[in-house]
C-alpha cells in the first residue's frame, strides 16, 4: 500500500461520508484517480465497508459488557457450534477467540440488567456448550476502536 492509499484510508475513516471531490482535493489527485484508488481499495478487500456508529442508549442498549467464556469442551465441533451459535446473537457486539485462561470474550449490549439476566438464562445458558462464564459492566468506555486507527508501521 502506498502513501497515496494510505492517505485516503485515513481520510475515510475520519468521514466515510467525504464525496470524492473533497477527498481528491484533500489527497492531491484529480477526482477520476482518486475513485479509481477508491474502488480498487474496496475490490482487493481493504476497504471492507461503511458503517454507522450509533449510540447504543438512544436504541435501547444501553448497558455493556465484557463476558468470558470457557467451553465445556474444546473439540472442533464444539468451537464451531459455539462460534456459530454466538455469531447470531444480536446482543454480541463482537466475539474474539482468545489464548490464556479463557477461551472466548464478548462484548454484548443490552437494555439493561434484567434483559442481560434474561440473555444470559435464555441464550447462553440455553447453548449447553459453556462450562463457566464471568461478565463485568463496562462503567465507562475509556477508549473505543473506532477508526481511524494507525496504518503501516510508521503511523
Amino acid at each position: 500500500m502506498d502513501a497515496v492509499e494510505q492517505h485516503i484510508l485515513r481520510r475515510l475513516m475520519q468521514d466515510g461520508r467525504v464525496t470524492n471531490k473533497l477527498l481528491a482535493q484533500a489527497i492531491g489527485l484529480s477526482e477520476s484517480a482518486t475513485l479509481e484508488r477508491v474502488r480498487r481499495l474496496e475490490a482487493n478487500g481493504v476497504i471492507q465497508g461503511y458503517s454507522v456508529r450509533v449510540d447504543p442508549v438512544s436504541v435501547g442498549r444501553g448497558l455493556e459488557v465484557v463476558t468470558t467464556f470457557i467451553l465445556k469442551n474444546q473439540n472442533p465441533t464444539e468451537v464451531q457450534n459455539f462460534t456459530a451459535a454466538i455469531s447470531q446473537l444480536d446482543e454480541v457486539l463482537s466475539c474474539y477467540q482468545v489464548l490464556g485462561r479463557w477461551d472466548f470474550v464478548a462484548i454484548i449490549a443490552v437494555r439493561d440488567i434484567a434483559a442481560l439476566q434474561q440473555f444470559i438464562n435464555e441464550k447462553l445458558i440455553g447453548l449447553g456448550l459453556i462450562d463457566r462464564m464471568e461478565s463485568m459492566t463496562v462503567l465507562k468506555a475509556v477508549k473505543r476502536a473506532h477508526p481511524p486507527f494507525p496504518l503501516g508501521s510508521g503511523d
